[in-house]
């Protein structure tokens, strides 16, 4: 019996110094670029529940022996800086936004193309779109993943959405066009003047997206919008079916397995090379930002941690839990962000959870409140 307490006691140990070692990688996924050493972004994909397993570990500690909780309480205090960007701890009373005349709203919104390889008629998902969109009344929309067309019988939603939603200023990237007359890419939206704009290409290849900037002018100051859509895993129907086989210990699914970590390898590449891009330009702004984009990585990685720098994430400041961003594949997964130059308060932050898009909205309510960066640049 004595045998057996002590063989079970050194396996759960050996057990929990594992799981340590693997949380530990998991948090220093911020500091290597996947460009130099991919394999360890996977770990961010686990890290919530790296993080659950040495909760439960410490609390069994705490119950049947309690110098052994050392270890997975060493590890949390480790990798604070990780699981503070991943969970918001914040209350609901302190989440309401300004008076409009007062604050700017901010939305940001991976829209699926308005569902036009959803379903055979898009029409009634592009309708229920617009109808949440204008709902929210935002005074700046960035939208990624936008579809619009010049062609006859097709949606014009440039147009449509600055008449409908009173947005009556906008840029649009473009990135990708059939025909002249039907084009991908993301758009930014405002109620206020726009004096600047441009894109700028984050990578190469047909069907690479930029990131696109506006600089706005609201009561005399301005403000620099960006929006971006990163490299996503470009997972098709039969990557998903795959995926569901697995999960579900359908199929070993080993050659599925092989193609879909390729295709996360080269994503993962990909978008950390974007990021020292988006990171780069973000700092040598002129003026304030407002930071929004479906960046298809998590709080954990290096993508997040590079373009966020000292900015504020805005579903941080006043967010509550995990605060899931994507429908599918898995229930952790907040890969969309509204981040704002420290020049701002955020008021208020929520998502809606509509099943329109894989993707949810993101909403945030700001106000300005402190000093222009120094020397017009931020650090």
């Amino acid at each position: 019996m004595r045998f057996l307490r002590l063989f079970t006691k050194g396996f759960f140990v050996i057990l929990n110094i594992a799981l340590v070692l693997l949380f530990l990688a998991a948090c220093l996924a911020p500091y290597i670029s996947p460009a130099w050493f991919w394999p360890i972004s996977f770990l961010t994909l686990a890290f919530p529940f790296l993080l659950g397993l040495l909760v439960l570990f410490l609390l069994g500690w705490l119950v049947f022996n309690y110098r052994y909780a050392l270890l997975s309480l060493t590890a949390i205090l480790l990798g604070w800086k990780s699981i503070s960007a991943f969970i918001a701890f914040n209350m609901p009373a302190g989440n309401k936004p300004m008076p409009a005349a007062e604050s700017i709203t901010v939305m940001s919104y991976n829209v699926s193309q308005f569902g036009l390889y959803k379903e055979r008629d898009s029409k009634y998902t592009r309708q229920a779109m617009f109808a949440l969109i204008k709902k929210q009344e935002p005074d700046i929309a960035c939208f990624q993943d936008f579809y619009t067309a010049e062609r006859k019988n097709d949606f014009n939603n440039r147009e449509d959405i600055s008449h409908e939603m009173n947005l009556p200023y906008r840029f649009f990237s473009s990135d990708f066009n059939r025909n002249g007359n039907q084009h991908w890419g993301s758009i930014i939206y405002s109620k206020y003047p726009i004096i600047a704009s441009d894109k700028v290409k984050m990578s190469s290849g047909p069907l690479s997206e930029s990131l696109i900037y506006a600089d706005i002018v609201r009561k005399g100051d301005t403000l620099r919008i960006i929006n971006m859509h990163l490299e996503s895993y470009r997972f098709n129907q039969k990557d998903y079916r795959a995926i569901r086989k697995i999960r579900n210990q359908e199929d070993t699914g080993l050659v599925a397995t092989k193609s879909i970590v390729q295709k996360m390898r080269e994503a993962y590449i990909r978008r950390s090379q974007q990021a020292d891009i988006v990171g780069d330009f973000i700092r040598q702004s002129p003026y304030p930002v407002i930071v929004c984009g479906d960046f298809n990585d998590t709080p954990a990685s290096y993508t997040y941690f590079k373009i966020r720098g000292d900015l504020q994430d805005a579903f941080l400041k006043k967010g509550i839990g995990i605060g899931r961003t994507f429908s599918g594949l898995a229930p952790t997964l907040r890969i969309d962000y509204v981040f704002v130059d420290p020049y701002f308060q955020v008021n208020s932050f929520r998502k809606i959870n509509s099943d329109l898009s894989d993707h949810y909205p993101v909403i945030s309510n700001l106000s300005i409140a402190g000093e222009k960066p120094e020397n017009g640049v931020n650090k």
